[in-house]
């Protein structure tokens, strides 16, 4: 039997959905995980991890996920146990309590609203409850350097600051991500075009030349940036 090209075509996209089924039986490969951060619970028992999941195919695209774990067990990242929120971004999560995290996602699903958020929905996923929010995205910049010599904290407010100039930052309105050498503040507020909203995302990777210790911000629950 001769195959013409159409049947070829057909057959190609009949098998690639097969051996995506029966690749779902398997863990994830490790190559295909990025962006791999974690997120202590106020009690510490527990660690929330939030990461990338590349598509093993080339035309196909990512999404991000998140699982929770004992933090005295060793955390697999290729587990296929895991919670995502379709094809959304969680931007921001933080723990509520020990049983219940707030979560702000991004969504294509919508375009510019006059109500932000577009979306709300509470999701009960194991033993842990998630407030979820949806918002547009109104506009996203290019990541802004900053050196700063001095961190105080003032209510709602947190301020780094320079010689020469000074970064201030509404509590409700940014996440911080640590390594050992950065502190990074994903800031988002909302925006308006057309008398519709958005959010307007802008990041920080801050750096500074003395010993600035994190534990000033570990109320703020930052993100600690981890290997997979």
């Amino acid at each position: 039997m001769i195959l013409t090209n159409t049947m070829k075509i057909k057959a190609i996209y009949l098998i690639i959905p097969i051996l995506f089924f029966f690749s779902c039986e398997s863990k994830f490969d490790k190559s295909l995980i990025s962006n791999t951060e974690k997120l202590i619970s106020p009690s510490k028992a527990y660690t929330l991890c939030r990461y990338h999941i590349d598509s093993p195919m080339a035309f196909g695209s990512g999404f991000t996920v998140i699982n929770i774990f004992k933090s005295d067990e060793k955390f697999n990242f290729t587990n296929r146990d895991i919670l995502r929120f379709g094809n959304e971004f969680p931007f921001f999560i933080k723990w509520k309590d020990n049983d219940t995290l707030t979560v702000k996602c991004i969504t294509t699903e919508y375009g510019l609203s006059k109500h932000q958020p577009v979306k709300t929905e509470v999701i009960k996923w194991k033993e842990w409850i998630f407030e979820v929010e949806y918002y547009s995205m109104y506009s996203s910049g290019a990541t802004q350097g900053f050196q700063f010599e001095k961190c105080s904290i003032d209510r709602d407010k947190i301020k780094f600051k320079s010689k020469s100039d000074s970064l201030v930052f509404n509590k409700d309105e940014i996440q911080f991500s640590l390594d050992s050498n950065h502190t990074y503040v994903h800031e988002f507020k909302i925006a308006t075009f057309d008398n519709k909203l958005g959010l307007s995302f802008i990041e920080y990777d801050l750096t500074t030349k003395g010993n600035f210790n994190q534990k000033l911000i570990q109320k703020e629950q930052p993100f600690e940036k981890t290997s997979p």
